[in-house]
């Protein structure tokens, strides 16, 4: 991500955003995290997809995780991605190009999807409800377009995880409360995926975790962690919340540099995934 200054990890609305290209090379290195990637896996397994399925990306961004399961799905297949980003939705378009794989990106609403009922046979969304209002709304939407029988797959972050150590059990407890009452959406979202697929009307198929972490960062080669937001923005987010003052914000940064120079920092966040089925009775 070079040098420059990674702001909030903001995807709610990122065609509007002055930095757009920061959000998007975020994206790709997010999806190289360790955890990222643990889950990805994870999810194939789980889903063993067929040729000639129907499969569904809510929330795609840049497309690599639909392209990576296009092969699965055959000739026969129908790969279909929808992000709310018209940024996004072109670089998944021309990466979908370039592998000369056939994919259909789409600009789109999760909680008004425009494809008919019962169509596809497996839904997936990943990190993605964690920026909407009503995520509720959304997986009601990924029920309405399964057939009976079909399979939905969510990954998602729960930011009251999100845990920094840097010898400062004080400076630790203020991010912790941060993050956990951080802007109005559902950032806990992650640890309640059980809940919200059966409040839904889905039965759980399975479950796992998986935590990312952060150490052995310079923060005079890069402003943030690996795919990470910088101290410099957590130090907004924690003034928003009012769990700093401005007066702190220089000193609160200052320390965890510090503590990155003197290897003495470390960060952790959790994500969780769920895979759930569509009762072959539904009407």
């Amino acid at each position: 991500m070079g040098t420059e200054e990674t702001h909030a990890l903001g995807y709610e609305r990122v065609d509007d955003d002055p930095n757009t290209s920061v959000l998007l090379a975020t994206m790709d290195a997010t999806a190289r995290w360790e955890a990222t990637l643990e889950l990805r896996e994870w999810e194939r397994h789980q889903l063993r997809l067929r040729r000639g399925q129907r499969l569904l990306d809510v929330g795609c961004g840049l497309g690599d995780a639909a392209l990576a399961l296009a092969a699965d799905l055959g000739e026969a297949g129908e790969l279909v991605g929808v992000d709310v980003s018209n940024e996004m939705v072109a670089v998944a378009q021309s990466r979908a190009i370039a592998a000369r794989c056939q994919v259909r990106f789409s600009v789109g609403d999760a909680v008004a999807l425009d494809e008919p009922d019962g169509y596809f046979d497996v839904v997936r969304s990943e990190r993605t409800l964690q920026w909407i209002t009503d995520p509720e709304a959304a997986v009601a939407e990924m029920a309405r377009v399964l057939r009976p029988g079909g399979l939905v797959s969510l990954v998602d972050t729960d930011w009251s995880t999100f845990a920094i150590d840097v010898g400062d059990d004080d400076l630790a407890g203020r991010v912790r409360e941060a993050m956990r009452n951080e802007r109005a959406r559902p950032s806990n979202i992650g640890s309640r995926l059980p809940d919200l697929v059966r409040s839904c009307g889905f039965e759980l198929v399975a479950e796992t975790a998986s935590t990312q972490s952060w150490n052995g960062w310079n923060p005079d080669e890069s402003p943030a962690p690996n795919g990470c937001f910088s101290m410099s923005s957590l130090a907004d987010d924690l003034i928003e919340t009012g769990q700093l003052s401005p007066s702190e914000r220089q000193g609160f940064v200052s320390t965890i540099h510090q503590a990155a120079r003197d290897d003495r920092f470390s960060m952790a966040l959790t994500m969780f995934a769920v895979i759930a089925g569509v009762p072959k009775t539904a009407g």
